[in-house]
């Protein structure tokens, strides 16, 4: 290898280096413009808060199932499982 071919490879390699840094920098230059825009655009059109949801109350069991029933059952899924382990 000579000098010259050298320097054109490292010449290369700098302006290769040099363009992606700029696209880095153009990239978080715009994800940074975009997140506050979407929050300017949050604050003008404010949604639900979170204090004025509700929540719903869960049931453990679906209407029209006696607990009763499923405790049976549960307690005979476990005894089947006691029994057949190996």
């Amino acid at each position: 290898m000579d000098s010259g071919s050298v320097s054109n490879l490292l010449i290369e390699a700098g302006s290769l280096m040099l363009i992606g840094m700029l696209f880095v920098f153009a990239f978080l230059g715009l994800l940074i413009v975009g997140v506050h825009l979407i929050a300017k655009f949050c604050e003008a059109f404010p949604g639900e808060s979170v204090q004025e949801l509700k929540p719903q109350p869960r049931r453990a069991v679906q209407p029209g199932v006696d607990g009763n029933v499923i405790a049976a059952i549960t307690a005979a899924v476990h005894t089947h499982r006691r029994a057949n382990k190996k």
